[in-house]
C-alpha cells in the first residue's frame, strides 16, 4: 500500500511545536505542501528545523497568527492560496491548557483555553471550508482529545473544549458531506509534549491505564493522520478515532 501526499496541500494549526511540528514534518515527507501556521514560536528556528528534516523551501509556507482572531485566519487562508493555488486537507491543531480546579479556574483560563481550541477551530473551518464547498472536494481533520471523552480533573477548560471540538465535527460532517468534504475528529492518547511534559502525575495515570506501551503512541498518530489525509480512505466522515490503548 503506497501512502502518498504529492500533489496534495495541507494546511496545519499550531504547527511550530510538539504534534503540530512533527506532522508537518511526517506529511511533507510523504510529499505534500504544507502551510504550518504558527503563533508564539520563532520562525527562523522552525526554518531550520524543516530544513534539517530535508523539507525544500518551496515545500512550505510558515504563517503566524493567533487563530482564535478570525481576521488573523483570514490572512492565513488568503497567505496559503496564493502560495499554492489551493487547499485540500486543513488539519486543526492548536491547541493550549491553563489547567486549574474549577474553584480556582479564573475567567481568562477559562476563555483562553476555549477560545484556542474550540473557536479558533470554528474560524479556520468556516473561512477554509467555503473554498472546499467551491472545488467541491476537501478533508478537515479535528485533533481531539480522549479527555473529551472521559474527563480530566483540573482540566475542565480543556476537557470541555475538546468534548466541544467532537460535537463540532460530527454537526459540520452533516453540514458538507453533500459536497464531497469529510470531517473527522482524532483524539490520541498521552503523548509527551510542551502542554504537558510536566504533569508527572497525569503521565503515571495514562501509564497504568493502558494495556500497551506508550512509546509509539505519536507515531501512530503521525501515520494515522497520514492515511486519513490521503486517496486511500474517501469515504469516511463524521467519525471519531481514537490513537490510544486505554482500558477505561
Amino acid at each position: 500500500m503506497n501512502c502518498n501526499l504529492y500533489g496534495k496541500v495541507i494546511v496545519i494549526t499550531g504547527a511550530s511545536k510538539g504534534i503540530g511540528r512533527k506532522l508537518a514534518i511526517h506529511l511533507a515527507q510523504s510529499g505534500a505542501k504544507i502551510v504550518l501556521n504558527y503563533n508564539n514560536s520563532n520562525s527562523s528556528e522552525i526554518e531550520e528545523y524543516l530544513r534539517i528534516n530535508n523539507i525544500h523551501e518551496e515545500q512550505f509556507l510558515l504563517v503566524q497568527g493567533d487563530i482564535s482572531k478570525f481576521a488573523e485566519v483570514k490572512t492565513l487562508y488568503k497567505r496559503a492560496v496564493k502560495a499554492f493555488g489551493k487547499i485540500d486537507v486543513l488539519i486543526n491543531n492548536a491547541g493550549i491548557c491553563n489547567d486549574n480546579l474549577i474553584t480556582s479556574m479564573t475567567e481568562q483560563q477559562w476563555n483562553q483555553v476555549v477560545d484556542t481550541n474550540l473557536t479558533g477551530t470554528f474560524n479556520c473551518c468556516k473561512i477554509f471550508v467555503n473554498h472546499m464547498i467551491n472545488n467541491e472536494i476537501g478533508k478537515i481533520i479535528n485533533i481531539a482529545s480522549l479527555q473529551g471523552q472521559i474527563g480530566s480533573e483540573g482540566q475542565i477548560n480543556y476537557s470541555t473544549s475538546k468534548a466541544g471540538l467532537i460535537g463540532f465535527t460530527k454537526s459540520l460532517a452533516k453540514e458538507v458531506g453533500k459536497h464531497n468534504i469529510s470531517v473527522n475528529a482524532v483524539c490520541p492518547g498521552m503523548i509527551v509534549t510542551d502542554l504537558n511534559r510536566n504533569n508527572v502525575n497525569k503521565l503515571e495515570k495514562s501509564l497504568n491505564k493502558s494495556v500497551m506501551c506508550m512509546d509509539n503512541v505519536l507515531e501512530d498518530l503521525l501515520n494515522f493522520i497520514l492515511f486519513l489525509s490521503s486517496d486511500l480512505l474517501t469515504c469516511v466522515s463524521g467519525r471519531v478515532f481514537n490513537i490510544d490503548s486505554r482500558i477505561n
